[in-house]
């Protein structure tokens, strides 16, 4: 049945605002002035076309019901603050996990921020969770320019499998497709290592030329295009996300926040805001993942949750620090630990700009800053066990000026190599022999 067909089946009505494509077949309808009993309306006209209740979660008021048959899933959420009910009907969607899977436990959990190559750019972004059986989790990758990070993700897994086992990913989240986030994952799929196993792809991809897009770069609607081409061929069975959503990866729970789904009718123009904001639970600590969430999902955020549900242990600070999510957000938040996916330059740049950072760091214990060197954080997490690794990447300012205009004095530029000799152990410049 054509998605659209499905939803006039379930005999709702018309909803309040013109169906959204939301890409990959899928389409959803949105009521306004709703409430619980329209729900449990729609579920019950579900079951009656043949579909049968995969899983039911709630977060504070919100409601959220997945049905499937064959190969369609719906999934119906209701949303107490706004008043609104989406029903989204996906025929992309495998089954995910909606229970802890049993395993046996090998290792310790754990968290890193991976440094991206900085050499050339200041974004990019990839965190790597190891979990308790020696799989991986593994959250975006990495920007164009940082051309062997494919590789050093590669690398990194491989000393931290046991010799003689697979590489296995046991799942790799994107939180959308943007260049600095999606084209080192390209590039690793692209190698076909013959060691490694992917289980799964989980992320909610945006049509290029669907509403709003007209507002993004040509470069940047060809590299989703690229990255959902990229995971289509590579057969790895894919999980498209939808709020309320909660899936399990081994020890890992997931639950979903988020989508550019929530966003509708609302503007798209920051692509920015169609990133799949995931709440990660491990061992009892909670890490917050909104990928490069803008103002139109912090303001969903904060409207739909307290700090019930945003509150953690670890957050990744949203947009690499600028231009992405709310004070308001970091206070309800409350992090322990805040990670900059970014360059200590743009991060002290960023620091008068945006009341956010600062929100975000006084709350915290501590924050780390991915070009300052890999951090690892023990799962659940606890005071004083937090390690730093040293410092493998450094920038490039002629390469930089050169790109994208940034311009830094002398002393400026020693200042900071000093302190990258330092993070890598290194002695000074001074104390080298020539």
């Amino acid at each position: 049945m054509e998605m659209r067909k499905l939803l006039d089946a379930l005999h709702m009505g018309d909803g309040t605002v013109p169906d959204y494509d939301c890409a990959n077949d899928t389409w959803m309808r949105l009521y306004k002035n709703a409430d619980t009993a329209d729900l449990y309306t729609a579920v019950e006209n579900a079951k009656k076309l043949g579909f049968t209740v995969f899983a039911e979660t709630t977060l504070e008021s919100n409601i959220y019901v997945t049905l499937r048959k064959d190969s369609v899933q719906l999934h119906i959420y209701f949303c107490h603050a706004e008043k609104v009910l989406r029903v989204i009907a996906d025929p992309f969607s495998v089954p995910y996990e909606t229970e802890p899977p049993k395993i046996q436990r090998k290792c310790q959990t754990k968290l890193w921020q991976f440094e991206t190559d900085h050499t050339y750019i200041d974004c990019g972004m990839c965190y790597i969770f190891q979990c308790a059986d020696h799989s991986f989790f593994v959250i975006d990758s990495g920007h164009f320019l940082q051309v062997n990070d494919h590789a050093r993700i590669y690398r990194f897994m491989r000393e931290r499998t046991p010799a003689g086992e697979k590489i296995v990913i046991s799942g790799w989240f994107i939180t959308h497709a943007h260049d600095d986030h999606v084209c080192q994952f390209m590039k690793f799929l692209q190698e076909r290592h013959a060691d490694v196993q992917i289980e799964k792809l989980y992320f909610n991809y945006v049509r290029d030329d669907g509403k709003d897009s007209h507002h993004w770069k040509e470069s940047n609607k060809k590299i989703m295009r690229d990255f959902l081409k990229t995971a289509l061929e590579s057969g790895i069975p894919i999980v498209k996300l939808h709020t309320g959503q909660r899936f399990y990866v081994r020890d890992l729970c997931m639950d979903v926040l988020c989508t550019h789904e929530d966003v509708y009718p609302g503007s798209l123009e920051n692509y920015n805001d169609s990133s799949t904001v995931l709440m990660i639970t491990a061992g009892g600590s909670k890490i917050c993942i909104p990928g490069d969430a803008g103002a139109e999902e912090s303001k969903i955020l904060t409207t739909r949750f307290s700090e019930t549900t945003l509150s953690c242990d670890i957050m990744q600070a949203a947009h690499h620090g600028h231009f992405g999510c709310s004070a308001k957000f970091y206070k309800a938040a409350k992090a322990k630990i805040v990670l900059f996916p970014n360059t200590q330059i743009i991060f002290d740049e960023d620091w008068d700009r945006y009341e956010a950072n600062r929100v975000a760091c006084d709350l915290a214990e501590a924050y780390y800053i991915s070009s300052n060197g890999t951090v690892e954080i023990p799962l659940p997490y606890t005071p004083g066990t937090v390690r730093e690794l040293p410092d493998e990447t450094f920038e490039n300012f002629d390469r930089i000026q050169a790109l994208w205009g940034y311009t830094y004095s002398a002393e400026r530029k020693q200042q900071l190599f000093d302190k990258f000799l330092q993070r890598s152990g290194l002695p000074p410049m001074s104390e080298i022999e020539p």
